[in-house]
Parts: C-alpha cells; sequence; structure tokens
C-alpha cells in the first residue's frame, strides 16, 4: 500500500512499526482551535492601520499560523489539535504600518509573534497568549523587497520578509550569491535568518548567516532600533549582537 518492496515494509514493521490502515491527516475545516477573543471594533481599527485585506481572522489564516515546523506541531496540525492559535493575522506591508501596529498591539495588550518563514522547530512561532488581552501573528511577507545592492561592496539590504529563495535567485541572475542554505531555504525569511543565527549546509564556507549582518534595524514596541552598516567598530557591547539570535522577543527586524 505504501508502493514500498515487501523487505522495506518489514524493516519498517520491525524496526518504527507500521499502521496497517494509516490515518489521513484532519480536513483543514475539522482542525480545532479557539474562536478569537478580539472584538470586531478592534479588528476594525486594526484593519483601519493595514487596509482590508492586512488582517487576517478567517480559520486558515489562523491555523495556518498555529504552529511551526517541528515534528510536534506537524502532528498537532495533522490530528487537528494544533493546541493554540493567534487571535488574528496581521500583513504590514511598510514600516510605517509596522511601528503603527506595534504601537496600536501594546495599547491593547496583544502579545505579537513575529511570522517569517514559520519554519521554527523549537517552538519560535508558537503563539502563546500569556497574561495579555490577545495574541496575534505578525506575518513579514509583504515586506520583502530588495532595497538596495552595492555590487562594488557586495553589500544587499533587503526586508526582513525576504525569502532566502527569491533573494538567491535575484543575485544569481546577477552572478553573486547569498551562500546561505538551510534545510528550510525554499521558504525561510531573511529577517528570520537573522532572528535565529540560522545556519546550514554551505556555512563551513560561506559563514553563518550571522557573520554576513553588517547592519539591521528593528521595530520594537518601545521604539526603532537603526544598527548602522559600518565596516568595523570598537565600541560594545555590540547592540547587533544583542538583535542577532533575539528569537523575536525584543522586536521585528523589518531590514
Amino acid at each position: 500500500p505504501l508502493g514500498l518492496p515487501e523487505h522495506a515494509l518489514e524493516f519498517l514493521r520491525e524496526t518504527v512499526g507500521v499502521a496497517a490502515r494509516p490515518k489521513p491527516p484532519v480536513a483543514l475545516e475539522h482542525v480545532r482551535i479557539d474562536p478569537s477573543v478580539i472584538p470586531e471594533a478592534t479588528i476594525e481599527r486594526l484593519r483601519g492601520v493595514l487596509g482590508s485585506d492586512g488582517v487576517g481572522v478567517s480559520h486558515a489564516d489562523r491555523v495556518g499560523h498555529a504552529a511551526g515546523k517541528g515534528y510536534p506541531d506537524l502532528v498537532r496540525l495533522r490530528s487537528g489539535a494544533p493546541e493554540g492559535a493567534p487571535d488574528a493575522v496581521l500583513y504590514p506591508s511598510s514600516r510605517e504600518q509596522l511601528r503603527a501596529l506595534l504601537d496600536l498591539c501594546a495599547r491593547e495588550s496583544f502579545a505579537v509573534v513575529a511570522f517569517g518563514g514559520g519554519t521554527s522547530v523549537v517552538g519560535g512561532v508558537e503563539p502563546l497568549r500569556g497574561e495579555h488581552r490577545a495574541v496575534v501573528a505578525l506575518d513579514t511577507c509583504r515586506l520583502a523587497d530588495v532595497v538596495d545592492f552595492d555590487e562594488r561592496s557586495g553589500i544587499l539590504t533587503v526586508q526582513g520578509g525576504a525569502r532566502a529563495r527569491e533573494v538567491e535567485a535575484w543575485l544569481g541572475a546577477k552572478g553573486f550569491t547569498l551562500g546561505h542554505f538551510p534545510q528550510s531555504f525554499e521558504y525561510v525569511s531573511l529577517g528570520g535568518c537573522a532572528a535565529t543565527r540560522s545556519a546550514g549546509q554551505a556555512s563551513t564556507g560561506y559563514g553563518r548567516f550571522e557573520r554576513m549582518i553588517v547592519g539591521l534595524h528593528m521595530q520594537a514596541p518601545a521604539g526603532e532600533l537603526d544598527v548602522r552598516t559600518f565596516p568595523a567598530s570598537a565600541a560594545g557591547p555590540s547592540v547587533r549582537e544583542m538583535v542577532v539570535g533575539s528569537e523575536g522577543v525584543l522586536g521585528v527586524i523589518d531590514e
């Protein structure tokens, strides 16, 4: 039934077990999540910042942002019980929208979970409300532009939601490479790579992603942080090193 030869099936039965009747995944509409607790009036205020299509409250939006790609995440999603989902999914498309959004969420006591490619395998995108009134997923997929590329220095400036696959293709057409190929390469955002100190199959040659970062911009609830692109600095401690690897706890890396 699995399209495998009998000796392979026998090995799997002895080693990990093979179900006689594999259980199909639960259909999307049957995935169990709690209703959103955000009042409609607040949803309208969020739409006033992001536009009518910038706030996702549908079942599919919320389930799609309820978990990462770790094995426990996938098992929970497949079984139809992801154990929590954001009350709304927010899609800012500019730095100004992101700033206004974080200010609004701070006033409303909404926990904000930064969501790039959604490939975390350590619970990094798991929506935890804690003591806040609600929890929202902030999806950076609309902050994905190439801002600038200096071929002489090799310095590329991109928005935080830019996908590694698309940036690699863009650079490849110019004869350059990003040089970062984690297992999540086809989906991962570069802001997410910075926030997680990402490493990949080619990191022994090109270096880990943290070594590629010469500057960044982060939006936090308390304000903005702009780490300028300087070739070197003798000042310390390094603010850049504090942000890189922060897993979205301090703010959203938007460039």
